[in-house]
C-alpha cells in the first residue's frame, strides 16, 4: 500500500486537509503535509541544478509532477517515471503530457522509455535504492535509459549537516551494525492507514562519488549548498 501516494491523490482531489506522518525505526517522527508537492516552481537549492537540463529528459519518481510540469513550462521535453499508481494518477488528473508507471529497480524497459539526453533524481530520489548497494543498482539500471553521452542529475540532502542528538545517535547506531551513516527504515502513516516498512537512503556527497565511480559515472560538477542540500551533475564514462 503505497501511503505517500494516497495522500498526493487525496490533495489532488481535494480531500487531503490532514498531514502524513514519517516514522523512523527508532521512534523519531515528522509531519508534512502533501501540499507542499504541488507548489508551481522548483525548490530554491534545485534552480542551480536544473539549469544543467539538456535535451530529453526522464524524471525518475516523478511524484505529483511538481517538476514534470515546470519542464513543460520550460519547453524541456520530458517524461516522468514513478512506481506509484497513484502517483501517476495525479500527474494524469494535473494534464502532465508524458507520464508512465514504471519501477526503475524492477521493470523492464522493453522499449517503453526512449533513451534519454538527461536523467533527473530530484527529491532525494537517490533514495529509492534503499541502501548503498541499492543505490549502485539504481545507477547502473539508469545507464540503461540514458544515451551514452547522457548525463544524470542529482540533487540530495547532507544528513550530517545536523546538530539534532536523536539523528546523530541513529548515524552512529548505523555506522556501528556495519551500515551507511543514513540508510534507514521508514513508513507513512496518513490518516488511519499505516504503510509498510520501506528502506531509503541519504548518500553524502562523499557517498554519491564513490557510487558514481564504482558504477561508471564521471562527476563532472558538484556543489553543496549553505542549506546543507547538495547537487551533482554526472556523466557517463566514455
Amino acid at each position: 500500500m503505497d501511503i505517500f501516494g494516497i495522500a498526493l491523490l487525496d490533495y489532488q482531489k481535494g480531500m487531503g486537509d490532514q498531514p502524513y506522518r514519517i516514522h523512523r525505526d527508532d521512534g523519531w517522527r515528522a509531519e508534512d503535509h502533501a501540499e507542499r508537492y504541488f507548489q508551481i516552481d522548483p525548490w530554491p537549492h534545485e534552480v542551480p541544478a536544473l539549469s544543467n537540463i539538456s535535451g530529453h529528459t526522464l524524471d525518475i519518481g516523478c511524484g505529483a509532477g511538481h517538476h514534470l510540469l515546470w519542464f513543460e513550462r520550460q519547453g524541456i521535453d520530458a517524461v516522468g517515471i514513478d512506481a506509484s499508481k497513484e502517483a501517476v494518477e495525479v500527474c494524469r488528473l494535473r494534464n502532465c503530457k508524458a507520464v508512465l508507471k514504471f519501477d526503475v529497480m524492477s521493470d523492464t524497459n522493453d522499449g517503453k522509455l526512449s533513451r534519454a539526453d538527461t536523467i533527473t533524481l530530484l527529491g532525494n530520489n537517490i533514495g529509492i535504492g534503499g541502501s548503498f548497494a541499492g543505490a549502485c543498482t539504481l545507477f547502473e539500471r539508469l545507464k540503461g535509459l540514458v544515451k551514452p553521452d547522457g548525463q544524470m542529475i542529482v540533487t540530495g540532502i547532507d544528513v550530517t549537516a545536523t546538530d539534532n542528538p536523536t539523528h546523530l545517535a541513529y548515524h552512529e547506531k548505523n555506522l556501528a551494525a556495519g551500515r551507511r551513516r543514513s540508510e534507514m527504515k521508514m513508513r507513512f502513516e496518513y490518516k488511519d492507514q499505516m504503510g509498510p516498512w520501506i528502506s531509503w537512503y541519504h548518500p553524502e556527497t562523499s557517498e554519491v562519488e564513490e557510487i558514481a565511480a564504482l558504477t561508471g559515472w564521471d562527476v563532472n560538477k558538484l556543489e553543496t549548498l549553505d542549506s546543507g542540500f547538495f547537487w551533482v551533475v554526472l556523466k557517463q564514462k566514455a
